[in-house]
């Protein structure tokens, strides 16, 4: 290797004054040592290989501002450049002003820095170590296997030799040739037919190490697939899984077939991204605006509001929840019961409010216990498991008393036994038997001028805690279980923002399903089945309240899952009115979803992870895994995932009872599958939801996001984990065609999986 010049480059070293002890005046007393410079011992600038352990480590002296050496002071050594390490990175000086540590190199070539720093000292110094490449570990190739189709006669076949690491490394690889009467090979990698109709071997050789391509030099009438793969003729409808991105045959034996090759990333790591790219040979492109499949479009969409809900502002409140509750609930809050709530010993009976009473209720979106937003409200009506009250200072134009009771008689009869039915029965922290439905202008408040998306209202977790107790005060907490509703505002009073009855009544409704779900997960893990902070993830949580959404439509619409439900459903009153109410804001995040389904999946890539392409996602996934362990099992699966002290992907994996890995890969495939042709297994079909009518309904473009394939060209696309691909393409009648996938230029690792289909 060659050595870099050594170069000093130790930052200002900086005096500090010495303290003097507190002796007499006679200057006879003993100073106290005290850091004032760092200084290198060991070189500044080395030349190492990567991932090696650069020699003699890295060693640094610490000396007062006379320049004596102190003892007993901390040196950190941080890794400031690359991706090596030291260790130990907190190293105490020895008798002599010294530390040393011991430092690896990264695994990437160039720069690597390592700052060594004292507290107190203003001065640092930095080893820098230029990584070259390491020994020739192994050989890759752009392919394993090439084809000079009929009237080609040269092609290039790159080579590199690479360290263990995966860096190019030298000497470069040369070339061989098996047959040297087929073809001709440079020292560049470009191949010259000579003859046709055979095939060899191209072997790459560098240091001791040897890779080699398979080359097919194809005669006029042969088959691309020559010495690849036999041709497979799929019928339409039928779907191969596990498929070899080395090559795959397709046959096509009449006109107009049209395939699509699935990739399918199904990482182990949620927050894993590669590339995999994909090339076809005696391939025909197909119009890329082709419809898959026939689409209802005899009905028409009703009307809708056009405005979504701030996700967002949610989402922002949940995190903020998962902080809180998880700095304030202690281990004797975990193992205690209600009794704690009326914030002593015992729990005091509490009297339900009558018609007419008024209720000071904390409305503060932004702090959990701090900073009380106080506001009056009326009661308004008592039903059997709602209080109902109105924000005495609402717009005019609002609400009716017949109208609040109509509100809570809903409550009582949908959302209430529908959410406990599927996720359990709610805590009871106010011995009330009820939930509180606060409607407050409040609520519109947060909602600014002219948004196109509106907070419609929600519940906070703070109201289950008690105003003092073992964690502490939560002065804010209203001490029961309780919804924050927006209410009606006909002259837009509020921030210039109109709001209709029935719009906010439809908007209550959902909103309500969807927070009721959260309420039930959460009091339930405090104080039900004990689980203290072990909250679920935010993008299952989320995907669960939106489950409760979709599970009111089945409800209040008369219908039931597994029925396939179409545009039909526009047609009847009672159905469209339960669409809107309940799956319209699900359908518009699964269709956001379907146009990124390469760079987004319904696992979030962390544990807050819950955008809105995740949660549409994540509610398609668990509408699926609902379906697919069927109607006598689909309650308990609600139940579990609801119950568990497990999250995430562990707590899935406990409700289906089976590796959630494979039925993500199933559901990626029905994105695309369900309702094409008939014949797809049944693992590759949604069965609920009939999503290309319903979104074709108005004689609009399925928004699925899909890619086409044109010959000879190689198609790369970027996949996050369990992110998934369409790539479509059609085969000539009577031709093969041949499929090749690698993922950064390598062969595809498990973790990718592809699928093929034929969808006409």
């Amino acid at each position: 290797m060659a050595r870099l010049r050594i170069a000093a480059e130790a930052l200002a070293f900086i005096g500090a004054a010495v303290s003097l002890g507190c002796g007499g005046s006679d200057g006879t007393s003993p100073s106290k040592v005290v850091a004032a410079n760092i200084a290198p011992v060991s070189e500044l600038d080395r030349t190492v290989g990567v991932g090696a352990v650069v020699p003699g480590g890295l060693v640094v002296r610490v000396t007062d501002a006379a320049g004596r050496p102190v003892p007993n002071v901390n040196v950190a050594f941080a890794v400031t450049l690359g991706n090596g390490s030291a260790k130990p990175r907190l190293v105490p000086t020895d008798a002599d002003g010294q530390a040393a540590t011991a430092w690896t190199t990264g695994t990437i070539l160039g720069d690597n820095q390592v700052t060594a720093s004292v507290t107190g000292v203003s001065g640092v110094v930095k080893f820098h170590a230029t990584g070259t490449p390491g020994a020739i570990a192994a050989i890759s190739l752009s392919t394993k296997r090439l084809r000079m189709l009929d009237g080609v006669d040269t092609l290039r076949l790159t080579a590199k030799a690479l360290d263990a690491f995966g860096n190019a490394t030298t000497p470069g690889p040369t070339f061989t040739v098996r047959d040297p009467s087929l073809i001709a090979v440079d020292a560049d990698g470009l191949m010259h037919a000579l003859r046709r109709g055979s095939t060899t071997y191209v072997v790459a050789t560098a240091g001791s190490k040897t890779d080699s391509a398979l080359v097919a030099v194809l005669a006029p009438g042969q088959s691309i697939c020559t010495a690849v793969a036999e041709p497979v003729e799929l019928n339409v409808g039928q779907v191969m899984t596990g498929i070899s991105g080395d090559g795959f045959c397709v046959h096509a034996s009449n006109a107009n077939a049209e395939y699509a090759l699935i990739p399918f990333y199904n990482a182990a790591v949620p927050s894993a991204a590669t590339q995999v790219e994909v090339r076809g040979q005696g391939i025909v492109t197909i119009d890329a605006n082709a419809v898959i499949a026939s689409m209802r479009r005899s009905v028409v969409r009703p009307s809708e509001s056009a405005l979504m809900p701030d996700d967002a502002r949610e989402a922002r409140m949940r995190a903020q929840e998962r902080a809180e509750v998880a700095r304030r609930i202690g281990t004797g809050e975990t193992r205690a019961r209600f009794d704690i709530i009326g914030g002593g010993t015992a729990r005091a009976a509490v009297t339900t409010p009558s018609v007419g009473d008024l209720l000071r209720l904390n409305t503060n979106a932004t702090d959990f216990c701090a900073r009380p937003d106080v506001r009056v409200g009326r009661v308004v009506a008592v039903t059997e498991k709602a209080i109902v009250v109105a924000d005495t200072a609402n717009p005019a134009g609002g609400f009716t008393a017949d109208e609040y009771r109509s509100i809570g008689v809903t409550f009582d009869t949908l959302v209430d036994p529908t959410d406990r039915r599927m996720f359990g029965d709610p805590s009871d922290i106010d011995n009330n038997g009820r939930a509180i439905m606060f409607f407050t202008r409040a609520v519109n408040e947060l909602t600014s001028a002219g948004a196109s998306s509106v907070y419609l209202g929600f519940y906070y977790q703070r109201d289950l805690f008690p105003k003092t107790g073992p964690s502490g005060t939560c002065e804010g907490s209203n001490v029961g279980e309780m919804f924050y509703l927006l209410v009606p505002d006909p002259s837009g009073s509020i921030n210039g923002n109109v709001r209709r009855k029935d719009d906010v009544v439809s908007f209550t409704l959902g909103t309500v399903a969807h927070e009721y779900q959260h309420l039930i997960n959460a009091s339930r893990r405090m104080y039900v089945n004990k689980f203290g902070t072990t909250f679920e993830e935010k993008w299952l949580d989320e995907g669960l309240a939106h489950a409760a959404e979709e599970l009111n439509f089945w409800a209040a619409s008369g219908r039931t899952p597994r029925s396939n439900l179409d545009a039909t459903v526009f047609s009847d009153p009672r159905g469209a009115a339960a669409y809107n109410t309940f799956l319209l804001f699900n359908q518009r995040r699964y269709q956001q979803y379907l146009g990124r389904t390469e760079t987004q999946g319904p696992i979030g890539y962390d544990a807050n992870d819950d955008d809105l392409y995740t949660r549409g996602a994540a509610w398609s996934f668990l509408r699926y895994a609902a379906d697919r362990v069927g109607a006598g099992a689909e309650p308990a699966f609600w139940f579990k995932l609801a119950n568990a002290n497990a999250t995430g992907i562990t707590n899935l994996a406990s409700a289906i009872g089976a590796p959630v890995s494979s039925w993500l890969r199933d559901w990626a495939l029905s994105v695309y599958l369900d309702d094409t042709p008939a014949g797809i297994d049944a693992r590759f079909l949604q069965p609920s939801l009939n999503f290309r009518s319903l979104l074709t309904s108005s004689g609009t473009t399925f928004p699925l996001a899909t890619r086409t394939l044109s010959n000879n060209v190689t198609t790369t696309v970027p996949l996050v984990a369990y992110g998934v691909s369409f790539l479509r393409f059609s085969v000539a009648n009577g031709q093969d065609a041949l499929l090749t996938t690698t993922s950064l230029r390598q062969s595809l690792p498990s973790a990718i999986q592809l699928a093929i289909v034929r969808v006409r």
